[in-house]
């Protein structure tokens, strides 16, 4: 019996030793296993990605971390925490679209807080972050949460939790302002564009050539499209543009450009001959002068302009007409048409709205379309109009007809500046550059 209880009282030894061996063993693992591989883990952050290049990539630490550590292969996990450690960096950058983030390997973005002066702007997951822009420069705050799912059953144990990455993002983005060329003949568009006006200031632009009036571009973006008349002398001009902080003044060079001339038997035979006395003249400037100084506040044109009829040019733009003993010509501001057909169609040669459709005695049936901006289609002597005034009208609809006996002069002005509708028409113009 005393030997009986010798040998339990041996094997509770042995099992307590052994208890004590393995649980010391357990705890040295335990107290050794620490969070390597996880806090090791980056989170990529594309910053300039600008067109043509492949951008400029940062591998930013995590800032603080939740996880739990497999310790001897997953008999036991050990939980670790930080909340800040100090791994806060900021990047640059001068774009609209919000930097581009990447999860490291093996973790998934679950969400993204995007603050700017302690007011959130953004917090939701990585699938709506791609739509984000940022409202202007400044200084913005990420706090990127990463989670790394747990070992599913059958694979070999890992680290799991989340990390936590915080950083800032330093927008400065300033405007920047361009013209589509900077020399031009008479008779063109130059087309003014403000660009990255990400603060959302409104641009202002002053020029000899005549009115500016700004459209939206795009988000951040405006444009204005000035007027090179027939008749603007050739030279140097400046462009002065006001945006926010943000001043330019952009060099524009204005060359002669030379218009066939003819010479009439008698002033009934030039062209746009309309019946001009004092009232005549009174009741056209009355009509159609207060609409040089109104502009719509939006682009509705879209894509090229189309010729307003089909038939042939009786008179090109610039067109010098000579009377007998004259020694300088009058210029033709626009194009004239004749057609083969009574009851041919008159189209809007863009989308716009009718500002005007009536008679007048000077230029007959006369119909005016705002496009946009201030630029405006001008018809004179419509055989029978077809749209009314405040009418929205498409590009290629009916807005009125011809016939054999009388001539179309179609016209198109920004402000009281003329403009030569040909390169509008064939694309080359500067409206579309």
């Amino acid at each position: 019996m005393r030997g009986f209880r010798k040998f339990l009282l041996w094997v509770l030894m042995v099992l307590l030793f052994t208890v004590l061996v393995v649980g010391g063993v357990l705890l040295y693992f335990y107290y050794q296993v620490q969070p390597e591989e996880s806090i090791q883990k980056t989170l990529t952050v594309e910053t300039l990605p600008a067109e043509g290049t492949e951008g400029e990539a940062h591998f930013l630490k995590p800032d603080g971390y939740t996880l739990e550590v497999p310790v001897l292969g997953g008999v036991l996990t050990r939980a670790f925490s930080a909340d800040t450690l100090g791994e806060q960096q900021t990047l640059e950058w001068d774009q609209v679209q919000a930097a581009s983030l990447t999860a490291p390997e093996g973790g998934q973005i679950k969400k993204i807080v995007v603050t700017r002066a302690d007011e959130i702007i953004f917090s939701d997951g990585s699938e709506a972050y791609a739509e984000l822009k940022y409202p202007g420069s400044g200084s913005y705050e990420y706090e990127v949460q990463v989670e790394l799912p747990a070992a599913a059953e059958g694979e070999r144990m890992r680290e799991s939790g989340s990390l936590t990455y915080r950083f800032t993002v330093a927008v400065s983005l300033q405007a920047s302002a361009w013209l589509s060329d900077d020399r031009v003949s008479q008779g063109s568009i130059v087309a003014l564009h403000i660009e990255n006006n990400i603060d959302g200031h409104t641009p202002e632009a002053s020029t000899e050539l005549g009115p500016v009036h700004f459209l939206p571009a795009g988000e951040t973006g405006w444009v204005a499209y000035l007027p090179v008349s027939y008749n603007r002398e050739a030279g140097d001009y400046t462009v002065e543009v006001r945006c926010g902080d943000y001043t330019a003044s952009l060099p524009l060079t204005v060359e002669y450009k030379s218009y066939e001339k003819k010479e009439f038997a008698s002033a009934a035979e030039l062209p746009d001959t309309g019946i001009e006395t004092a009232a005549s003249a009174n009741a056209y400037r009355n009509a159609i002068w207060p609409l040089y100084g109104t502009a719509g506040g939006e682009q509705l044109w879209e894509g090229r302009f189309e010729r307003p009829v089909s038939g042939r040019i009786k008179y090109e733009y610039g067109m010098g007409s000579l009377l007998p003993g004259d020694t300088v010509s009058s210029r033709h501001s626009g194009i004239d048409y004749v057609v083969d057909t009574d009851g041919t169609q008159i189209s809007a040669p863009a989308a716009g709205e009718v500002v005007f459709a009536g008679y007048l005695e000077l230029t007959g049936n006369t119909l005016v379309i705002e496009h946009g901006g201030g630029l405006k289609s001008y018809f004179y002597f419509v055989t029978e109009l077809g749209a009314s005034a405040g009418e929205t009208v498409e590009k290629g609809q009916k807005i009125g007809t011809q016939n054999i006996v009388d001539t179309l002069h179609y016209e198109i002005k920004i402000g009281n500046q003329s403009i030569d509708p040909g390169p509008v028409f064939d694309g080359t113009s500067g409206l579309y550059r």
